[in-house]
């Protein structure tokens, strides 16, 4: 079966300083030029790839960024793209009508929290870039992690996309491993709270097999449930393949211009492929960016929540945009 999903990096550079997570502090290597990107596309067009989330880092921070959103959009592609908003009151005309699913990362309602989090004061420039988005006819979605430590004031952030004309999604912050015994991973709380917060307001969504999947305690070894290789094609700013992720990535292998060649044909991937969710790294995990697409890769209760979740959030979004 063809991956379904490419996690593009384009960037580990990032001009926030979130407490929750290192990427800003990586050593960036020689970022990958335009035509490298290029030639990785038309060879996921080939892997038959449907949907590219290109991130980062902030993907924002690329010079060409409207240039290689145009390509993916112009192979066909269905793409994302999550930003902390700093650039993109300067940036948003360039990939005008270019992001099927434009995110803005949001960890709090109120500009005291959300600075805190993201270790710059940016709450001011998150709120104006979704009133340019909509005045773009865009409709950005607020993603909010939630934590053992917010998870109690998810209304306040529903309360905010209410008030900002957005639908807000929220995600369980994912850990390696699942240990509700943990102040840094999700707890039986969190999960009551998310559910709750889903029923209570209308613009509110989250995905039902991730949260299941974390109640039972995340990805088993012995009875693997992730697809990490499968299902996902993670590339890094650097163009290498990253196998079996990018969070628990073992290796990095340069593409070279043979993406298609190499996920098909080599050796390293079908190791990988053969060990998919069996690593000692991978007991515990619930790193949703690679169990979501995995879910749709077999026959279970996940898949059938996966399923419901998706189409349910297409009805919730097309109602929300019939009355936006």
């Amino acid at each position: 079966m063809a991956p379904l999903v490419a996690n593009y990096y384009l960037t580990y550079r990032c001009n926030a300083r979130c407490h929750f997570c290192d990427i800003w502090a990586l050593e960036p290597k020689q970022e990958a030029d335009f035509d490298t990107i290029r030639r990785n596309l038309v060879d996921l067009r080939r892997l038959n790839v449907k949907y590219i989330d290109f991130t980062g880092g902030e993907p924002l921070l690329r010079a060409d960024v409207g240039q290689i959103y145009a390509e993916a959009k112009q192979q066909g592609f269905v793409t994302s793209m999550t930003t902390n908003t700093i650039l993109y009151p300067k940036r948003a005309h360039e990939i005008q009508g270019l992001v099927d699913f434009l995110n803005f990362s949001l960890d709090g309602a109120d500009a005291e929290t959300h600075d805190q989090s993201r270790g710059v004061k940016i709450f001011d420039t998150l709120v104006e870039s979704v009133k340019i988005a909509h005045s773009l006819g865009e409709y950005p979605v607020l993603n909010h992690t939630v934590t053992a430590q917010n998870y109690h004031r998810i209304g306040e952030v529903a309360e905010l996309g209410q008030r900002l004309n957005a639908r807000v999604w929220l995600n369980p912050a994912f850990t390696a491993h699942s240990n509700y015994n943990s102040k840094k991973n999700p707890t039986p709380d969190l999960v009551v709270a998310i559910e709750a917060a889903a029923r209570k307001y209308s613009n509110v969504g989250y995905n039902k097999a991730a949260l299941a999947f974390i109640e039972a305690g995340g990805n088993s070894t012995s009875q693997p449930r992730c697809k990490a290789v499968d299902a996902v094609i993670a590339i890094s700013p650097h163009d290498e393949l990253l196998l079996p992720c990018y969070h628990f990535a073992q290796t990095g292998v340069p593409i070279n211009g043979q993406l298609y060649e190499l996920y098909k044909q080599s050796e390293i991937v079908e190791d990988y492929r053969q060990s998919q969710g069996k690593l000692s790294v991978c007991e515990g995990c619930t790193v949703w960016c690679y169990l979501i697409p995995s879910f749709f890769k077999g026959l279970d209760k996940y898949w059938w929540l996966n399923q419901v979740t998706y189409a349910g959030e297409f009805l919730a979004r097309k109602r929300f945009l019939q009355r936006a």
